[in-house]
């Protein structure tokens, strides 16, 4: 970190230059557009260059690690542990909705910087220290006790990923479209609400984050952190560019609890009175560490490691410490209990999920509704419908890929397994149903077979259709016991109503796997990707 600096000769510390005060912001800032660039770019797109990265990127967020694995996961342990250390770096780093918040606000910050006429205007007045409600504690405790019993909505809504995904999905949806739909519409309000927020108030979503506020209570008692020293002229110029709030120089108050490591108040601090380091101290009076420390500590000589330490034990018997462990507890008893209670459908109205996804049980006990797989299907098969955020597979354009395992790969939550091909070409997520009375063959006597066509597994076989009394006709068969129902079949039928429907599968199986050769007479054709003859 920029240090204040000692003149050899006089022996006078002097602050840091501009650039040194820059260094830690600025690597950091790049290294979070570029994590924010890897997300936006493969959501936008559907590359399956990125989704490698995307992967990567998703799996290192701390709600889906939590909810894939548990307080226990590795993950999980790494990011706590970092934070219990040196602060909130991963919300600094990796999370997309707190970096995209950041350059709303930085924008803004920038507009209200200019005079009506683009002229440089004068700093405007200082924020102050603005200490959020302590009711913000119960969003961490909805979303923990409702993945205790797998009830997704409360953890979707807050999740920092899964709105930011939602956000993205819905923006891309508009743009391929141009008009969504009201569930569209509805699904990208809070997103877009946040961003305006954040344009004029910063990072004030991260306030009332599940894991802003859990991770918090830890990076308020880490030894080290940001921290404003002796030096601190109390110019106000932290307070300005700080994008959480959480700086108050006229007192010379901050609150690593909300702090999210951005380091823009020692890129500004003109006396290097901001800085990063170690925060226990015992020489003289410590500032204290946020408004609450400022009660407790006022006109006594406290060392800093009592201060911290005071705050975080009295945490302990705070309701923010309960909400913060209903949060980090809520995944665990649901993966203990193996998904807690059945939240799936009623026969009949259940919805086709991605392959992987196992049953509806295991899906909405881990779904966090990120986007994620909807972002890396090539052929735009994984879609959300009304009235739950949660993917599912759409048939009405084109089939699911025979050899296709992205949406695994990029699962965060272990919602979707991660098959390999082989496990992919045997796994039904739903099954066909052949209505033969609205087939071309039957009603205009004309040779069709699109669907056994595009088969990959040989479900359906053309077989002689002599009843037609037309010369060398045949018919579609459909055997259920190869179908794996990737909805090829559904996609390429050109009947008006189509003569196949697809009905989805209580539980995933494995299937016989392909139609062994013999049995239909042809050799089998297994396409590489399913383009259809219409």
């Amino acid at each position: 970190m920029a240090a204040p600096s000692k003149d050899q000769q006089t022996g006078v510390t002097r602050p840091p230059r501009r650039l040194q005060r820059r260094l830690p912001a600025l690597p950091r800032l790049a290294f979070a557009v570029l994590a924010l660039g890897v997300f936006i770019y493969t959501y936008m797109t559907r590359s399956i260059v990125f989704n490698e990265m995307l992967a990567l990127l998703g799996k290192g967020q701390f709600s889906a690690a939590l909810s894939k694995t548990g307080i226990l996961g590795g993950t999980v342990l790494v990011i706590l542990g970092v934070t219990l250390l040196c602060g909130r770096l991963s919300c600094s780093l990796l999370c997309p909705l707190g970096t995209l918040q950041e350059l709303f606000w930085r924008a803004g910050l920038f507009l209200r910087r200019r005079g009506p006429r683009g002229k440089a205007a004068s700093r405007p007045v200082r924020r102050g220290y603005n200490s959020p409600p302590r009711v913000r504690y119960v969003v961490p405790l909805l979303a923990g006790v409702g993945a205790a019993f797998a009830f997704f909505p409360f953890m979707m809504a807050a999740d920092p990923l899964s709105t930011f995904g939602r956000g993205i999905g819905a923006f891309r949806a508009f743009l391929v479209s141009g008009n969504a739909g009201i569930f569209t519409a509805v699904i990208a309000l809070p997103p877009a609400i946040i961003l305006v927020i954040a344009f004029f108030r910063g990072r004030a979503f991260c306030d009332w984050c599940p894991v802003g506020l859990t991770l918090g209570l830890l990076s308020s008692a880490a030894p080290f952190g940001m921290k404003l020293s002796s030096r601190c002229i109390s110019c106000g110029r932290c307070e300005q560019e700080c994008p959480s709030g959480c700086i108050d120089s006229r007192e010379k108050r901050l609150d690593n609890g909300r702090c999210v490591l951005c380091f823009s108040c020692t890129a500004v601090c003109p006396s290097g009175g901001a800085v990063y380091g170690f925060r226990y101290s015992v020489q003289g009076k410590p500032a204290p560490a946020n408004r609450a420390a400022s009660f407790h500590t006022a006109g006594r000589g406290m060392s800093q490691r009592a201060v911290s330490r005071r705050i975080f034990l009295k945490g302990l018997g705070k309701v923010s410490f309960f909400c913060g462990a209903a949060y980090l507890l809520g995944p665990s008893i649901r993966l203990f209990v193996r998904g807690g209670k059945n939240a799936g459908s009623a026969a009949g109205a259940l919805q086709i999920l991605p392959p992987g996804a196992k049953s509806r049980r295991h899906y909405d006990a881990r779904c966090i509704g990120c986007q994620a797989c909807v972002a890396s299907c090539p052929v735009g098969v994984i879609t959300v419908r009304n009235p739950s955020p949660q993917p599912v597979l759409d048939y009405t354009r084109s089939g699911c890929q025979y050899n296709c395992v992205e949406c695994g790969k990029v699962c965060p939550t272990g919602a979707i397994r991660r098959l390999s091909v082989e496990e992919k070409r045997q796994t039904r997520v739903a099954v066909s149903n052949l209505e033969f009375g609205r087939c071309v063959v039957n009603i205009k006597r004309e040779s069709c077979g699109a669907c056994a066509e595009v088969c990959p597994t040989g479900a359906i076989t053309m077989t002689a259709y002599a009843e037609s009394g037309v010369a060398r006709l045949t018919r579609p068969v459909l055997d259920v016991q190869y179908c794996i129902g990737c909805g090829a079949c559904y996609a390429a039928c050109p009947a008006e109503p189509r003569a196949l429907s697809i009905t989805a599968v209580e539980e995933q199986t494995l299937t016989l796997g392909v139609r062994p050769a013999d049995e239909s007479g042809d050799e089998l054709r297994i396409p590489e990707f399913e383009d259809f003859p219409f």
